[in-house]
């Protein structure tokens, strides 16, 4: 089964003289859609000086009509009259076709790599990573202070990663809790 298989695309063109507020609306819309578990993609893009638009695609119509009715949606309404010429064109479409990050993992550098355990994961982690676990499974790595290497050893610590279904829980365990920092020139006091 396909991750998406709803999307929604939204064409947008803004007012004279209003194009740089509605490109600071798109951007700061963002945060809020990284809040939305049922958007699986989601571009704010820009396809002429005052023609902008929004693509974003769904595992369902559930999840596509939850983001209808949510906030960056209510957001966007709001202020319609004020930063676009004309209101939005929202297009509902259907995906028949989509690669997408998590199901091209193994050209992912970042992407965490099996252990001995056909199960298991290892994940590599610098001081400031985030880890999330999606409900699917996905295993998403976002640092944004310090970009990932590539190279494991440049990891602070390496965790494992399995799902138990029977006990349907999530477990972790320390592979390797201090990196060796060959990949720096220097080591730093609070590295």
């Amino acid at each position: 089964m396909s991750m998406v298989t709803v999307a929604l695309y939204v064409e947008l063109e803004a007012k004279p003289g209003k194009e740089p507020e509605v490109e600071t609306f798109l951007r700061d819309a963002l945060p809020m859609v990284q809040q939305e578990p049922a958007t699986t993609a989601w571009f704010a893009i820009r396809m002429g000086p005052s023609t902008f638009g929004i693509f974003d695609a769904f595992p369902d119509e559930a999840g596509r009509q939850t983001h209808l009715s949510g906030r960056v949606a209510e957001a966007l309404m709001a202020r319609a009259s004020e930063l676009f010429a004309q209101p939005p064109k929202i297009q509902k479409i259907d995906a028949l076709a989509a690669k997408l990050p998590s199901q091209a993992a193994s050209r992912n550098p970042t992407r965490p790599a099996r252990t001995g355990n056909s199960q298991e994961e290892r994940i590599p982690m610098q001081v400031g990573s985030e880890l999330r676990i999606k409900n699917t499974g996905e295993i998403v790595i976002d640092n944004p202070e310090v970009e990932l290497a590539v190279e494991p050893r440049a990891a602070d610590a390496t965790l494992a990663y399995r799902f138990n279904r029977d006990a349907n829980e999530h477990v972790l365990r320390l592979l390797e809790p201090v990196a060796d920092h060959q990949h720096m020139r220097v080591h730093r006091r609070d590295d």
